[in-house]
C-alpha cells in the first residue's frame, strides 16, 4: 500500500510518453498494471505481536481512559481497568 502513490506515478509518466497510435503497447501496460494492483492486494499483512497477559495496556499506557483531560472516554481493547 505504501508504494501506490510511487507505482501510480510511474504508471502515469509511462502513459504520458507512450505513442498514441499504438493500441497494443497501452493494451500491455493495462494488462501489466491490473497484474501488479492484483499483486499488492493478496499481498499479507505482518501479523501484530499480541501483549503480555497481564501487562500495561499500550493504547492507553495503564491508565485506563483516553483522551485529554476534559474529555476521556473508557478504553476500548482494556476495558477501562488499564491491563491486558
Amino acid at each position: 500500500m505504501r508504494w501506490l502513490v510511487v507505482f501510480a506515478a510511474v504508471v502515469v509518466g509511462c502513459v504520458a510518453s507512450l505513442p498514441r497510435d499504438d493500441a497494443a503497447i497501452t493494451a500491455d501496460l493495462a494488462a501489466e498494471t491490473a497484474r501488479e494492483v492484483i499483486r499488492l492486494r493478496h499481498e499479507v499483512a505482518p501479523t501484530p505481536v499480541p501483549p503480555a497477559p497481564g501487562g500495561k495496556c499500550s493504547n492507553c499506557d495503564g491508565r485506563g481512559y483516553v483522551g485529554d483531560q476534559r474529555v476521556r472516554v473508557p478504553c476500548q481493547p482494556c476495558g477501562g481497568d488499564g491491563v491486558l
